[in-house]
């Protein structure tokens, strides 16, 4: 069975812009949208060619800072990352997410 590894997304630059805003960690972050989408591609072809499926985990800046404090995480990695690992698990569950082709 293939393993489904989950990528923050962000749709477009402005959103990209946005969560930079927002992320108490954004000086860890790629600088522009278009070094973070160079390095997502990169990340998405090595999960590819491993045999596993990757799985977008769309971030809306707005509501994953509510999402965070709903759940106790700040605007950060930790809370990027539990995040993703959410959608993962409602994938698994339900088959409904977008695998990135």
């Amino acid at each position: 069975m293939n393993d489904v590894i989950g990528i923050a997304w962000f749709k477009d630059e402005e959103t990209y812009r946005r969560a930079l805003a927002i992320f108490t960690d954004a000086g860890n972050m790629p600088a522009t949208f278009e070094e973070w989408r160079a390095l997502v591609d990169r990340q998405c072809q090595l999960i590819k060619e491993s045999g596993n499926i990757a799985l977008r985990a769309d971030i809306d800046p707005e509501a994953f800072v509510s999402w965070c404090d709903s759940r106790g995480f700040p605007a950060n990695s930790q809370g990027r990352t539990a995040f993703v690992n959410h959608v993962e698990l409602e994938y698994q569950k339900t088959g409904k997410g977008k695998i990135i082709e």
